[in-house]
């Protein structure tokens, strides 16, 4: 099974109280659907939070039926494109695609992932899920607490002039996915330990994770913030 991440070396530059709030306002404010599919019945399921998404998705992923499995990634494709005009056409394609023999490998491989794991995701060769931001989401969920996504919109900061994590991304400018290999499998154990040493230091009493800390970075950048999420970054 998935083992805990080692105590990092370093610490933290300090947070002002002003860009503490901002943070912690985006991750209240965060508001992706909390939405996964039952395909059994052939309905959506409403969550009253996340966390719900995150159980169903890790319990599935986790299990040992081949066809919850599928179910699993299913509703990785399902959340992830909850606001796109193609989620049903890529839920579908991995549906169909995606063969039993894959989907036993996957259990055996997620059962005893550990680290960041994103390249031996990758590694499986399921349909729609080649990317660094999908297998980050799968990595995600099975973790919520120490590992994040890493969402090709969070490269939206390389932009500022501010040096930060995401200029150290590997990705051409004429890539749009971006590809999973040592150096970005680096960046993203990179990324999510800045975001669990955020969640450690600063909101330890608040039920906050490392995925809390990411999702409220991206709603900066989201709603046209990223240089409160530069400054953040440039902290922390």
């Amino acid at each position: 099974m998935r083992l805990p991440p080692t105590e990092e070396a370093h610490s933290l530059m300090a947070l002002s109280d002003d860009l503490l709030k901002i943070l912690h306002q985006a991750i209240h404010d965060y508001d992706f659907p909390c939405v996964t599919f039952d395909f059994k019945n052939q309905h959506e399921i409403k969550h009253d939070s996340m966390k719900g998404v995150e159980a169903e998705i890790c319990t599935q992923l986790l299990a040992d039926e081949p066809e919850i499995v599928r179910d699993g990634f299913s509703n990785v494709l399902y959340w992830g494109y909850a606001r796109t005009g193609y989620r049903s056409t890529r839920v579908k394609r991995f549906r169909e695609t995606a063969t039993i023999v894959q989907l036993h490998r996957a259990r055996g491989t997620l059962q005893q992932l550990e680290g960041p794991g994103v390249r031996r995701i990758a590694q499986l060769k399921l349909p729609e899920f080649s990317g660094l931001s999908f297998v980050s989401k799968v990595r995600m969920f099975l973790d919520p607490a120490n590992y994040v996504v890493l969402d090709r919109q969070l490269l939206q900061l390389r932009k500022h002039k501010h040096t930060n994590i995401f200029h150290e991304v590997a990705i051409g400018s004429r890539e749009k996915r971006i590809r999973i290999n040592e150096v970005n499998e680096a960046v993203y154990e990179r990324w999510s330990s800045s975001c669990r040493q955020v969640a450690a230091q600063y909101f330890s009493d608040r039920d906050v994770r490392a995925v809390d800390v990411e999702r409220g970075i991206f709603y900066l950048v989201q709603t046209g913030r990223a240089h409160y999420a530069v400054e953040i970054l440039a902290n922390a």
